[in-house]
């Protein structure tokens, strides 16, 4: 993939003006098309979501992205939102602000983005266009029109880059519209989804690549997609207008093609052979070409294995149908309980491995919640879940192989992290200690330190209650001759009074000395 690949995509759900509809699904599917496109393993473009912005903002976001394109860069714009015709039969897309009756002030017009297609370097130029589609009138003017509009003469062939590559695609072919005065009255209601359902589906799952090259092109997007349209709504038609030489490849896929290899001819003699005998042995030879690493021989034995399911007797057929359930998808584990998760932590992830022979560990993500991140791995899968918001969940992941289908249960629960309780507050050791006065031999014998000279003691430190060592430093020296005068005259119990008389009358001589 050369040069850059940029996506723009305006999906507008929600109007100022009473008259245009809110629309369900543009939200949703611009986020479901942004991540499929900003996929790395799909189609690795750098994408911009512009969601519900007026008229100016858009137009603004627009010409940025053609505007700084280079002749190699791949872009593609996105529209999701209410297509307005005006009365001289030119198309608008419809913004936040816009106004029916003031079309080329409040809304996107489709001129401005050929001019921007037009103007822009890059040589290869996609849009989309998924629009639930209208006509816009004067004041006072009612209208109920059933012909039907081509949406792509807005965007005829030449007129969006002569020479260079540009491609429309739009969901319907055509516009209904129905007006009176200037408030929309569209009966069927707005559903823009199913065209970008399909896109992002078939870039997703990979059946567009209906070459399975491991590349899906635009052309064969536009087919999937037109498939998928009409299979679901026969009265809705995408349509196209692409000029280009060769083909655009949009994303990357990870269907991979295996071509099976024909079963050899006494193989094949022996699975049809009269005797039952003969054609179970065939069957176990079938399964062990199943479980071979040969994909291509293990897939050409499937198709014989299968066909005999379906036309051998019935002894036949479940040895048959054995060999074969031996190699479908299975994977380890078909409930993964991701656990408790702190609201902003790291996302919790798992890895489920596949078991079985290597076709069984052939397959792809046919559909998974949309909270569930996804990361196929060669014979594993990756799961993991984001940790933005709080939630308690379970979902599924649903596997296709190459041989088989498989569901897998996730559940998960993200809770809100518990404050960390305030550590205590540090106490102060010397806060209620005794002020030391130096020179005072009672003093120095109540703190168990010998009397120092200097001016004021320092505060003593704190000291350990337990063992010996600690009562003998706590004990004043009984030898001492004031302590030995005190306890004859006063006794034993009498000496704290004693010192706290001594300590007051210290006080006193320190406070009247000038």
């Amino acid at each position: 993939m050369a040069g850059r690949r940029t996506a723009l995509i305006v999906a507008n759900d929600e109007y100022d003006h009473e008259g245009l509809r809110r629309l369900s699904a543009p939200a949703a599917d611009a986020a479901a098309l942004s991540q499929v496109l900003s996929d790395p393993r799909i189609g690795s473009f750098e994408v911009q979501v512009v969601h519900n912005q007026p008229a100016h903002a858009v137009q603004v976001r627009i010409e940025d992205l053609f505007s700084e394109s280079r002749p190699d860069d791949l872009l593609l714009l996105h529209f999701s939102c209410h297509g307005l015709k005006s009365e001289s039969g030119e198309l608008f897309f419809a913004a936040r602000n816009t106004r029916p009756n003031r079309l080329g002030s409040t809304a996107i017009s489709a001129e401005f983005v050929q001019r921007g297609m037009r103007a822009a370097r890059s040589r290869s130029i996609v849009l989309f266009l998924d629009c639930c589609y209208g006509g816009a009138f004067s004041q006072g003017v009612a209208v109920r029109a059933t012909e039907d509009i081509n949406v792509l003469d807005s965007f005829p062939a030449g007129k969006v880059g002569s020479g260079r590559g540009r491609a429309v695609i739009t969901a319907s072919s055509a516009m209904e519209y129905s007006f009176e005065g200037d408030r929309l009255a569209n009966a069927r209601g707005a559903q823009p989804s199913l065209f970008t359902a399909a896109v992002v589906e078939g870039l997703a799952s990979g059946e567009a690549d209906r070459d399975e090259d491991g590349w899906v092109s635009l052309n064969e997007l536009y087919d999937y997609v037109f498939d998928r349209v009409r299979d679901q709504n026969p009265n809705q038609t995408p349509s196209r207008n692409v000029e280009m030489q060769g083909e655009l490849y949009l994303a990357r896929s990870s269907r991979r093609r295996i071509r099976p290899l024909p079963i050899p001819a006494e193989v094949e003699a022996a699975r049809t052979d009269a005797n039952m005998y003969t054609r179970l042995g065939a069957v176990t030879e079938l399964g062990s070409r199943l479980d071979g690493e040969d994909l291509a021989m293990a897939a050409g034995a499937y198709e014989a294995l299968v066909t005999t399911i379906r036309s051998d007797i019935r002894s036949v057929a479940e040895a048959a149908k054995a060999a074969v359930d031996k190699a479908a998808i299975r994977p380890a584990e078909t409930y993964v309980d991701l656990g408790r998760s702190p609201l902003g932590a790291p996302p919790p992830h798992h890895v489920v491995r596949l078991l079985g022979p290597p076709i069984a560990r052939l397959y792809r993500v046919r559909e998974a919640d949309d909270w569930i991140r996804v990361n196929e791995m060669p014979g594993a899968l990756g799961i993991s879940v984001g940790t933005d918001q709080p939630r308690s969940l379970t979902g599924t992941i649903q596997l296709r192989g190459h041989i088989g289908e498989s569901t897998i249960t996730v559940a998960v629960a993200v809770v809100p992290q518990l404050e960390a309780p305030s550590p205590p507050p540090i106490r102060d050791q010397t806060a209620h200690a005794p002020e030391a006065i130096g020179r005072s031999p009672v003093v120095g014998w109540i703190s168990g330190t010998p009397p120092t000279s200097g001016a004021i003691a320092p505060p003593p430190h704190p000291q350990s209650n337990t063992g010996p060592a600690a009562e003998t430093s706590a004990k004043p020296n009984q030898g001492d001759p004031l302590y030995r005068f005190l306890a004859r005259n006063l006794g034993t119990a009498g000496i704290p009074i004693a010192i706290a008389v001594v300590l007051l009358l210290l006080l006193l001589l320190v406070a009247g000395s000038p």
